[in-house]
């Protein structure tokens, strides 16, 4: 069976029951599709619109230890993610890439995250040492994996553009990142060809209603538009920032939101030269990152308790472009700085009474809706595995774990040049439906190429799609703020 939406939707006419459902596909609704069929369950995942396109597509790309949470005090997620980080390395092959990261300290500026008291001059430096010292210890790491101090004229040899002025000291200390929406694509892949799952997107739940132990699942195909009914025995909502559909949305969790807006540079203009830098402080008390991706940088994040868009289609408006910006010119000597394109992304945090998105924990929360119904939201890329462990968990008494993952290399090795080949394995390999799921999701070529790529958009609508759905898909690639 492959993992065509053809043949998905085939498969699904075939099938009375099903033991799960799995409603979101993002990545740990991904994640549990792939643990629960490699475990013998029939499952199935459906997902509203593509996968990967919430916020499992439009993270910073990090599967980092959270040094951020150590002065928050938040010990045991720090300790998760740092133990956390050598299991995937295990399990993820080449979408698991180690990263050197740059802390510098300037004078007067302190660390964000710190308390106050640590923030001067001569506390600062000391204070941000410890707490490399007690990320190497909850990490249990290696001598060639511990931080290192290195002096200023060193920072300079590493990172020429690095403003030296106020300049301090620098650590260097490992975290990794991965291609987020490629990690979710190749999960789904694997539970799909390797363990018989069913996973669709562009489906719809309207309704669930429970009839003593099964639950009526109504659902609309949003390309068909035809309306269907699907019998499962358990369900495990991964719906982000969602709430839950029909007559269950009352229940849904009290979640707040974190707008989190990125740039795209072409190239290294930063001279990153392969690292990562860490801005220790922006004008409200936050931190900001600078990472080479796939031979272009990265800059973000914002944490904002606003966002433009929807929850669906969020982006980054011309306040978010022009505080990322700004916070770079502020640590690097650089006149302009261009860009070629940008994204936004919403997370789904716990509600509590603090009015501050920074101050908020990012652990997770599972939400017990019922027997045999659990809903999570909440945590970060790096916790994926153990979220999704623990949501299949609380609906079946089983133990589950993920398998390491097969066909990395096929979709590391996909172009981020429009290529007919490329784009029918895609159709075939990785359940693409419309022409922005290939542009955006299983390739970077929209967020790579100015104007969200529109010749490529053109090329495959001529051969693949009608004239609406050209339309469709320039609104999308309008609506991410990829086309001026």
């Amino acid at each position: 069976m492959t993992f065509s939406r053809k043949e998905q939707l085939t498969n699904l006419e075939k099938e009375s029951i099903y033991d799960l459902l799995i409603i979101g596909g993002g990545v740990v609704g991904s994640a549990s599709l792939a643990m629960a069929s490699s475990d013998g369950l029939n499952s199935i995942l459906l997902e509203k619109n593509d996968f990967a396109s919430g916020a499992s597509s439009r993270s910073t790309k990090l599967l980092h230890g959270g040094i951020r949470y150590l002065p928050q005090l938040q010990f045991g997620l720090v300790r998760e993610s740092l133990q956390e980080q050598k299991i995937l390395g295990n399990l993820l092959g080449k979408l698991y890439k180690p990263l050197q990261l740059l802390a510098p300290i300037y004078k007067n500026d302190g660390f964000a995250d710190m308390p106050k008291i640590f923030q001067n001059n001569f506390f600062a430096p000391k204070a941000f040492k410890l707490g490399l010292v007690l990320y190497d210890l909850l990490g249990t790491r290696k001598r060639g994996r511990k931080h290192k101090n290195i002096s200023v004229d060193e920072t300079a040899k590493l990172f020429p553009l690095l403003k030296r002025k106020n300049l301090k000291k620098s650590f260097i200390f490992g975290d990794a990142q991965t291609d987020d929406a490629k990690l979710v694509m190749t999960l789904l892949r694997n539970a799909v060809e390797e363990h018989k799952a069913t996973a669709i997107n562009y489906i719809e739940i309207v309704d669930i209603f429970k009839n003593k132990n099964i639950y009526e699942v109504e659902y609309i195909d949003k390309i068909s538009l035809k309306t269907y009914k699907l019998r499962v025995k358990k369900i495990i909502a991964a719906t982000g920032v969602h709430d839950l559909p029909g007559n269950y949305k009352k229940k849904s969790s009290k979640m707040k939101y974190s707008g989190g807006a990125h740039l795209i540079l072409k190239g290294d203009p930063l001279k990153l030269q392969k690292n990562a830098v860490l801005l220790p402080k922006t004008e409200d008390e936050r931190i900001m990152f600078a990472i080479p991706w796939l031979g272009n940088t990265i800059i973000g994040t914002t944490d904002t308790k606003t966002f433009s868009g929807t929850l669906d289609r969020p982006f980054a408006d011309s306040n978010d472009k022009d505080y990322l910006v700004r916070h770079v010119k502020k640590y690097f000597e650089i006149d302009e700085l261009t860009y070629i394109s940008s994204w936004s992304g919403v997370r789904a945090l716990l509600d509590s009474s603090s009015n501050s998105t920074k101050s908020i924990s990012r652990g997770h929360f599972v939400n017990l809706i019922e027997t045999g119904f659990v809903q999570i939201a909440g945590g970060k890329l790096t916790g994926f595995r153990l979220i999704s462990q623990e949501a299949l968990q609380k609906v079946f008494n089983k133990k589950f774990d993920l398998k390491k993952l097969k066909f990395v290399e096929d979709i590391l090795n996909l172009s981020d040049i429009y290529n007919e080949d490329q784009f029918n394995f895609t159709v075939k390999h990785y359940c693409v439906a419309k022409p922005t799921d290939y542009l955006l999701r299983r390739t970077h070529i929209s967020w790579f190429n100015n104007n969200g790529a529109l010749k490529s958009l053109k090329r495959i609508t001529s051969k693949y799609y009608s004239n609406t759905e050209y339309e469709e898909s320039y609104k999308e690639l309008e609506e991410e703020g990829l086309i001026s």
